[in-house]
């Protein structure tokens, strides 16, 4: 839930970590081994980039409580993550927040000098969190009841 109070966007509820990886399976055998993490479950995607080049990659998720742990390989072409991989190496790539309405906040935090890099109308909208390491916010629309 995001609270709005003098025209700004107050960010309440933690939804998911997302982490760019090298290799999905030696991640998830470390979180296993170290931290007990899991079940995982994987999901693998793919299509065509805005350019028409092919891109592919597999996710595994597991959960915290109501939080989902995001993993993400790049295993052809490039996406939105190849870039941050190269510039910061593996790491959190961005922390996704519930909001009531995804499509009226990306539009207000725009407006205010917000950079965008993503939007899908009406379910997600990925933007610069600002300050160092390149970490980015990821606004997730709030299932509707």
């Amino acid at each position: 839930m995001a609270e709005k109070g003098n025209g700004r966007l107050k960010l309440k509820s933690l939804r998911q970590i997302s982490y760019t990886v090298k290799d999905i399976d030696k991640t998830v055998e470390a979180w296993n081994k170290y931290y007990d993490m899991g079940p995982w479950t994987y999901k693998e995607n793919g299509g065509l980039d805005a350019k028409g080049r092919p891109w592919k990659i597999r996710m595994a998720f597991a959960y915290l409580d109501n939080v989902e742990i995001e993993l993400v390989q790049c295993t052809e072409g490039r996406i939105f993550q190849s870039r941050f991989l190269d510039t910061w190496g593996e790491g959190i790539h961005h922390v996704g927040f519930l909001v009531d309405d995804v499509d009226k906040d990306t539009e207000n935090l725009v407006k205010r000098g917000v950079t965008q890099f993503v939007y899908d109308p009406g379910k997600f909208s990925y933007l610069d969190a600002g300050g160092a390491g390149g970490a980015i916010f990821e606004l997730i629309q709030k299932p509707k009841k």
